[in-house]
């Protein structure tokens, strides 16, 4: 009998028998599984909602909360969201003006403004202002224009009137090269205090300003050559020092009049017939007077200065004026009539006339009496800046620079009676 024979080699060995290796390969890969898939698996998944929230939490804060209705809500932010209005841009070189173009004839609101800052500056004889801009308003405009050097058209432009309202802006003022009315006034009282012996012509010349500078000088003011606001109402005042003092003249001592000699009284001559003659001086001829004095002619009263006032109703308004012919501003006009009623006095501004210290001052318009100056301010200013004549029953004369005429005004009206500052009594 053959024995089988086994097949060469090694024997095959196994450490756990087939059944055992089925569970524990099935174990090592729960365990995997749980140490190392689980974990990925929850870190993906906690990763992912957390991204999601901070979206949710980014859209939360971009919405904004609804606030409460209030009046500050309306107020204007400088907030993200709004809307800014368009704004135009600005040329170079070129102003803007919030103010419109004014000129002769317009009647607006805006009159009055550009009047009254026309007085303030010492440009516009003080008056209530009005929305018209007549001739005085054209006249100050261009007297303005003069002092800030540009074109005297007597035109209210938007820009000049920038000018005229801000800060800058110079008051009335007369300088070397100028000309106008108010130069040739400047050089007639020049030339009656001793300081100006030239052309009285209304030219602002090297003699005129050599004068000037003189009585600034002699009166103890800013030497610059330069007439303003403060120079005028010393120059037109009684205060205005002459360039040669006056020397006090003494009172003569009485002296006895010597005894006159009796004249020989002459025989009459005996003509051929036996008549007598006298001898008869030829009579004197009278000068006829000039046709304002004969037109104008009243007595050294307080009626005949109303007189006169009244005669010059519908005159018209002229800076710097002083005759029937020409025209008046408020002050020339008062020195007209004073003089045509034989009041001796000076060519003075309405704050000089109302200085006159010889004449009496009368504080309330209660105690005014008819031939009374009066003397105003305006809104602005408490210096007097217009005077008139009174003529009874609370009723006044004066050249209007407002009107453009001499006028008759009720002093009872607000605007007079909360600026009349005094009157003075001439008779």
């Amino acid at each position: 009998m053959n024995t089988p024979r086994l097949p060469s080699g090694k024997p095959n060995k196994h450490i756990f028998p087939s059944s055992a290796r089925t569970w524990i390969l099935t174990i090592a890969g729960g365990c995997v599984i749980a140490f190392l898939v689980l974990p990925l698996a929850i870190n993906y998944f906690s990763g992912a909602n957390a991204v999601a929230l901070t979206a949710e939490r980014i859209v939360r804060e971009a919405t904004p909360t609804p606030i409460p209705f209030s009046a500050d809500v309306l107020a204007p932010t400088s907030c993200a969201l709004d809307t800014p209005n368009p704004q135009p841009e600005e040329t170079p070189g070129v102003m803007v003006s919030q103010f419109t173009l004014l000129q002769e004839n317009d009647d607006y609101p805006t009159v009055s403004q550009l009047q009254n800052r026309l007085m303030e500056l010492g440009y516009l004889d003080s008056d209530e202002p009005t929305t018209v801009f007549n001739a005085a308003t054209t006249v100050a405009v261009s007297l303005f224009q003069r002092t800030i050097s540009e074109p005297m058209d007597g035109v209210a432009t938007g820009e000049l009137q920038e000018h005229l309202f801000s800060a800058e802006a110079k008051p009335y003022e007369i300088k070397l090269g100028d000309s106008g009315t108010d130069v040739e006034s400047m050089q007639s009282r020049l030339n009656e205090l001793g300081y100006y012996n030239d052309k009285i012509n209304g030219y602002f010349g090297v003699a005129t300003e050599e004068a000037l500078r003189a009585f600034q000088v002699k009166n103890k003011i800013t030497e610059d050559s330069v007439f303003n606001v403060e120079d005028r109402d010393l120059l037109y005042s009684p205060q205005a020092r002459p360039k040669i003092d006056p020397t006090p003249t003494p009172t003569p001592k009485p002296t006895a009049k010597p005894t006159q000699k009796p004249t020989t009284t002459k025989k009459p001559t005996t003509t051929s017939s036996g008549s007598t003659t006298s001898t008869t001086q030829a009579p004197t001829v009278t000068q006829a007077p000039s046709t304002e004095e004969v037109s104008y002619t009243a007595s050294y009263s307080p009626d005949g200065l109303v007189s006169v006032a009244t005669a010059m109703l519908g005159k018209p308004y002229s800076w710097s004026e002083e005759s029937p012919s020409k025209g008046f501003d408020c002050s020339g006009l008062v020195y007209f009539c004073l003089r045509t009623c034989g009041v001796s006095t000076s060519r003075y501004s309405a704050a000089g006339f109302s200085s006159v210290s010889k004449w009496a001052e009368i504080t309330s318009t209660g105690d005014l009496q008819k031939g009374d100056l009066v003397f105003f301010k305006n809104d602005t200013s408490d210096r007097v800046s217009h005077t008139g004549i009174y003529i009874g029953g609370g009723r006044f004369i004066h050249a209007s620079s407002s009107s453009g005429k001499v006028i008759t005004s009720s002093i009872s009206t607000s605007y007079w009676t909360r600026n009349f500052v005094n009157g003075r009594r001439v008779f």
